[in-house]
């Protein structure tokens, strides 16, 4: 039987990664497979130990964290028929499928900048991610995440930090408003 790669040697190649001082295109061009190996790996993610939380959108289980906060991994669990507000993150992610469809809505930001506190977006593209399947944003990518189907779907998340450790925004589509976000967190150091 073929080894599966596991959680801590995805660690240690994040390491690697991080500390051959590439710039965040050539990072998430190295995340990206990595991401994708790790997630095919059945007996790390399975949908039964990660369950939503009702109060918000998805579930969000931390798998590993770095004590400043940097190279955090989660699992997340988008609930049947959700969507999450319009937000970025603040650092660079790689998105890898496990089961079910998370659909991306990406935005492009088209104002000025010049107003604080104001964003104008506007919808860029939508990219579904399944199994098997990565998304990688840069740091300032703006997107949503959709759950259209009545089950569940399931992700990997790699961030280059912990998202309730960056300066992130959440966007109001309606009136132009946008404010700091954080989300709760099931997981050991989870924030």
């Amino acid at each position: 039987m073929a080894h599966a790669y596991d959680l801590d040697e995805y660690v240690a190649d994040l390491w690697r990664i991080a500390d051959a001082g590439l710039a965040e295109p050539e990072i998430l061009d190295a995340v990206g497979p990595l991401a994708r190996r790790l997630a095919g790996n059945r007996g790390l993610l399975d949908i039964r130990h990660y369950p939503a939380d009702p109060m918000q959108p998805a579930g969000l289980h931390l798998l590993h964290e770095e004590a400043d906060h940097s190279l955090a991994v989660f699992a997340i669990t988008w609930l049947p028929n959700s969507m999450s507000p319009v937000h970025d993150h603040g650092t660079w992610a790689v998105v890898a499928g496990v089961s079910g469809v998370e659909r991306n809505l990406r935005y492009a930001r088209i104002d000025d900048r010049a107003r604080r506190g104001f964003a104008e977006l506007k919808l860029k593209s939508t990219v579904d991610v399944g199994p098997g399947e990565v998304l990688c944003m840069r740091t300032g990518g703006i997107h949503a995440v959709r759950n259209d189907s009545p089950e569940p779907s399931l992700s990997l998340h790699t961030y280059g930090r912990h998202i309730n450790f960056a300066t992130r925004s959440q966007y109001d589509m309606a009136t132009g408003t946008m404010r700091p976000i954080s989300l709760r967190v099931s997981g050991a150091g989870a924030g």
